[in-house]
């Protein structure tokens, strides 16, 4: 992930992991769900800062 964009997601997910717990199956697979989103929007943002690079990179190309 970009600098900007960085965060550590340990601690949002261990939390998640104790409400799972906490919660019973049917909580259990709530928190689970929630915390898949999670990383999957770390993985998008890494992906949209990526395609951003290669557009700036693109665009600086595009103008030479």
């Amino acid at each position: 992930m970009s600098t900007a964009h960085q965060i550590d997601l340990s601690i949002a997910l261990q939390k998640l992991h104790e409400l799972a717990l906490a919660d019973g199956d049917l909580g259990y697979e709530y928190w689970y769900s929630i915390s898949k989103l999670l990383n999957r929007a770390a993985s998008m943002q890494d992906e949209i800062d990526s395609l951003t690079r290669e557009l700036e990179a693109c665009r600086a190309e595009h103008r030479k």
